[in-house]
């Protein structure tokens, strides 16, 4: 990707973007949670286009027309956003520290795709901690949730 249209994108993260780690409960992953990652850009649904020209050049994710007027593009996952966050890191000024933190996160992951029990809810940790970066809404599960569920299992030693 060249290093303009990376850094336009850097700026429309900076301003009309969300970088999201959330905790999603699912019953069919290993440790009863998964670890979402997302990157949205905003704009309203007259400016679709400039959604649909970063689309065209980070090829990856989906845009989506929501109810109140605004078209959402979303990258979503782990290593798509770990890629996006790689390319626009050197650009972005006002969600420098986002960015780092959830890189260092997304890292740590894509390294490690068995974590123990323990490993799992430091991320979990992470997450919540990373969640104060933000803007956001309350978030719904914490770190506290993967404990009792590990607890519940028996996987984690008591404290």
């Amino acid at each position: 990707m060249d290093d303009t249209i990376r850094a336009y994108i850097a700026g429309f993260l900076d301003g009309d973007g969300s970088i999201i780690l959330q905790l999603k409960p699912r019953r069919d992953y290993r440790y009863g949670f998964q670890i979402r990652a997302i990157i949205s850009f905003y704009q309203k649904r007259r400016g679709r286009w400039v959604l649909e020209w970063l689309q065209t050049h980070i090829g990856r994710g989906r845009i989506r027309e929501r109810p109140d007027g605004i078209a959402q593009y979303d990258v979503e996952g782990i290593e798509p956003v770990r890629w996006l966050l790689e390319q626009v890191q050197p650009y972005v000024v006002a969600k420098r520290e986002q960015v780092e933190q959830a890189l260092n996160l997304l890292r740590e992951m894509c390294a490690n795709k068995s974590p123990t029990p323990e490993e799992f809810l430091e991320w979990a940790r992470k997450v919540e901690s990373y969640q104060a970066l933000n803007y956001s809404k309350k978030c719904r599960y914490r770190a506290e949730d993967v404990r009792r569920f590990l607890s519940s299992k028996g996987w984690l030693l008591p404290p």
